[in-house]
């Protein structure tokens, strides 16, 4: 920079070395005082310290006589007496000097879980973007010298010129192709980086540290951040960059300051501290833009050319690091510009006038710095749930699933919950790390995580790891209810154990007694949003509806003990209920999320030319499937099942077969091997498994005697047991009957609509029938049916309408009496 005094404006520069150091004496005093740990000295010199508004540190600090420390004004306590206390500074910060949290809830469905292989393909992409930018600017290359060349150049070089073109396009083409591949291998999606507490000394501090990355991902992922929240802002009904212009910022935003360490080109290691909005993210990019900043630049390195003074040449070589140079230089500029008495009223200084300084609620304290993230990640997910910035479903989905794993932590149950349901009692509760699990199950760590959990006999793999996943995920969901005791009066409260209530907390749902669709749906939904995001390709959460019914939301799903490798050796062995469990509570996540679904939501947006398969409920499809075991279609064995089942728990990780999109697989013959040519997807599996039209059977409920019971009950006739049978049969008393009648209408009710949704399918079925000969008829000019014929048909209809007017009265007889149930 240039020794010349800067120009005074409305824009700040950083705060001085000098007070950078007092501002970071009076934090660490006042965390002392108030038992807190404090940031990192670094954090306070590299990001707090040059984003500071003009003044601000001298404004929060006050000396006394053992030290500096902060003016009681300056700070608040967030969640003051929990262990996710926060000690917050509020300041004023200069508006590009901070920048959208990758970790935001709002946009975590875009994000792939953080495994080794996910972060191996990252590396990857990059490399592949790298490439591709070096291929269009060789192109550009050799246009340029194309032109160059003269109308009297000689005929060879024109020719090498244009040869030179045309294989600068023909290897970026390719280049781009294999960057589509890669983007393929992730679904279009990028792995959530990891974020811990910084550890120095071996002390947790009061601020987020990601994994050491080069530093082209790391500037990879914040562009992809600021790309999922930008089509997230195209909700808004409004423009917030011209409201930002117009109107500045009115709301104080949450601030951490977070360090990432990355590798160069050079190899160089380094550093680099930022403060990260966990709060006000679209208000972070959206004064960046009014700046005429990028957020990646920022992070990595701002081109020297964006911010160049008037004094200097411009140097594309030369890359900005240091966030006060950059803050300095920015200001420079506008203050500049500010000055001029004929500057332009839509320039950036004017525009970016009432962004100059904005407030803000910095981190510099925690009471459990190991837990920072995980109270950050709540306080941004409460701002959306209970605010006015709504969430996207899947995003909602998985906000109250974070929600939910909370509610569990802070309840002590969570450890005990995953060691009585999915470990089965194998290993204690109290030797599960629940802090290390339950960012594991929210994305914020790898799955790696749950290996604890994992069946015995079963290795560690992503296959695996997602299952157990998956497991957690539907016992936490639809954690098991006790059985209602014999002792209990027919009126009493029923007793639901010490998991139910932690779900009903955290959804805010009505009482156990009071079964409904909408929350059926609603859990069902939010199983779906967090079961996708083990999967690179994410399906339609609707797929999952009516996969669970009230019976599962009031007395919840207990996993199987039994690894993948044991039921997949009981289904070879004619074990029928093997089968439906692996199908129902291990497929279908994957037949759901898949490249090629099979699994869909069967709505009518599925209409079109394109469309895959029969429509069919999710529920047929999967009955289906379970069906085919026991009474196989035609061309269907054992050991097709078995391939297909195998083929669809391994497939996000296999590489596929040659021209097959990663994920994807042939489909199996009846002897079990891959059919070259014919791929497994939808229209094969509607084949192969076709839908049917009965309704679902009904099954025995837990407490139903079995053919056990009945065996032991003959043994004891012949060894002496006596039994009279009289001549009348007694009858059910009304207690009994009650009993019988209310535990078997949740299947009748499930029974009933799934009768009439599959009359509802067939009208629909007819509705198309009949608008296809309407528009055949017309294509071809033919005369209209017969009157007497339309009449016969305009009759028919009318009496099916009849009945479904019958249906509709049934319906509202039946919801009537049921409030007097």
């Amino acid at each position: 920079m240039s020794t010349r005094k800067a120009p005074e404006g409305p824009f700040p520069y950083p705060t001085t070395p000098e007070w950078a150091e007092h501002l970071y004496e009076a934090i660490t005093n006042t965390c002392a005082a108030e038992g807190f740990a404090p940031v990192p000295r670094q954090a306070v010199l590299e990001a707090l310290a040059p984003a500071l508004g003009q003044g601000e540190a001298k404004r929060v600090v006050e000396r006394r006589r053992d030290g500096r420390v902060l003016r009681a004004t300056a700070y608040h306590v967030e969640q003051r007496g929990t262990d996710g206390a926060l000690l917050l500074l509020n300041v004023a910060l200069h508006g590009a000097a901070t920048l959208p949290w990758a970790n935001n809830d709002r946009t975590r469905s875009e994000w792939l879980h953080p495994s080794p292989d996910n972060l191996a393909r990252m590396e990857e992409l990059v490399d592949q973007q790298r490439a591709v930018a070096e291929w269009a600017m060789a192109r550009e290359r050799a246009k340029t010298a194309q032109r160059a060349l003269a109308s009297t150049a000689p005929r060879a070089e024109k020719d090498a010129a244009v040869a030179a073109v045309k294989n600068a396009e023909d290897e970026l083409a390719r280049a781009q192709r294999e960057l589509q591949v890669r983007e393929q291998a992730l679904g279009g999606r990028r792995p959530l980086p990891v974020v811990r507490a910084v550890v120095e000394d071996g002390r947790p501090l009061a601020a987020l540290s990601t994994e050491e990355v080069r530093a082209e991902v790391a500037g990879e992922v914040q562009r992809y951040a600021v790309e999922m929240l930008q089509r997230r802002a195209r909700l808004r009904s409004y423009d917030l960059v011209e409201s930002l212009v117009q109107e500045g910022q009115r709301e104080s935003t949450v601030v951490v300051l977070q360090r990432t360490p990355v590798i160069g080109r050079d190899g160089v290691r380094r550093h680099i501290w930022r403060g990260r909005q966990v709060t006000g993210n679209n208000r972070a990019d959206a004064r960046l833009h009014v700046f005429e900043l990028v957020a990646h630049q920022l992070l990595a390195g701002v081109p020297q050319y964006l911010v160049r003074l008037k004094e200097e040449d411009e140097n594309r070589r030369l890359v900005l690091l240091d966030l006060g140079e950059i803050l300095r230089r920015i200001s420079t500029l506008l203050n500049t510009e500010y000055a001029e008495p004929d500057r332009d009223p839509e320039g950036r200084a004017e525009r970016a006038l009432r962004t100059a300084q904005v407030p803000a609620r910095v981190v510099v304290g925690a009471v459990t710095p190991e837990r920072l993230e995980e109270s950050l990640r709540q306080l941004n997910v409460h701002d959306h749930l209970r605010g006015q910035l709504n969430y996207g479903d899947m995003d909602r989905s998985l906000g109250l699933w974070s929600t939910l794993v909370k509610a569990y932590q802070a309840k002590g149950v969570l450890g005990e919950l995953l060691a009585k349901e999915v470990v089965q009692g194998r290993i204690r509760a109290g030797k599960l790390d629940e802090d290390a699990i339950a960012d594991a199950l929210v994305g914020a760590r790898a799955l790696d995580e749950l290996a604890a959990l994992l069946p015995l006999g079963d290795e560690v793999s992503p296959l695996t790891l997602r299952d157990v996943a998956v497991r957690c995920a539907t016992v936490m969901v639809f954690p098991p209810v006790p059985p209602r005791p014999e002792t209990l009066p027919p009126r009493a409260h029923m007793p639901t154990g010490r998991y139910w209530p932690v779900v009903r907390t955290a959804l805010q749902e009505a009482s156990w007694a009071q079964s409904s669709t909408p929350r059926t749906d609603r859990r069902t939904d939010m199983w779906a949003a967090v079961v996708a995001q083990h999967f690179a390709y994410r399906g339609n959460p609707l797929a999952a509806r009516g996969l669970f019914n009230a019976r599962d939301v009031q007395h919840g799903v207990r996993p199987d003990a039994r690894s993948l490798v044991s039921l997949l050796t009981a289904c070879r062995q004619e074990d029928a209920e093997a089968w439906e469990i692996l199908v129902r509570r291990h497929l279908v996540p994957g037949l759901i999320n898949a490249p090629e679904p099979f699994v869909t939501a069967g709505q009518g947006s599925e209409k079109g030319e394109d469309r895959k398969g029969v429509r069919r409920t999710p529920a047929n499809a999967v009955q289906a499937l379970v069906n085919a075991y026991t009474a196989p279609p035609d061309g269907v064995t054992r050991d097709l099942l078995i391939a297909f089942a195998e083929a669809v728990l391994r497939a996000p990780e296999s590489a596929g077969g040659v021209g097959l999109v990663p994920g994807t697989f042939w489909a199996p013959d009846a002897h079990g091997n891959p059919r070259e040519g014919t791929l497994a997807d939808k229209g094969w599996f509607d084949t192969t498994f076709p839908k049917f039209a009965s309704s679902r059977k009904r099954k025995p409920s837990e407490s139903s005697v079995d053919d056990s019971d009945g065996e032991e009950s003959e043994k004891g006739e012949e060894s002496g047991t006596t039994t009279e049978e009289l001549d009348e049969e007694l009858p059910e008393d009304a207690l009994t009957r009650m009993t019988r009648l209310r535990s078997d209408l949740s299947s009748v009710v499930d029974s009933s609509r799934d009768s009439v949704a599959t009359a509802a399918e067939q009208l629909r079925t007819l509705l198309a029938h009949i608008e296809d000969a309407v528009q055949a008829r017309e294509e071809a000019g033919a005369q209209k049916e017969h009157p007497d014929a339309r009449i016969l048909y305009a009759e028919e209809l009318g009496e099916v309408k009849k009945q479904g007017v019958e249906i509709a009265q049934l319906l509202d007889a039946a919801a009537l009496a049921v409030m007097s149930l």
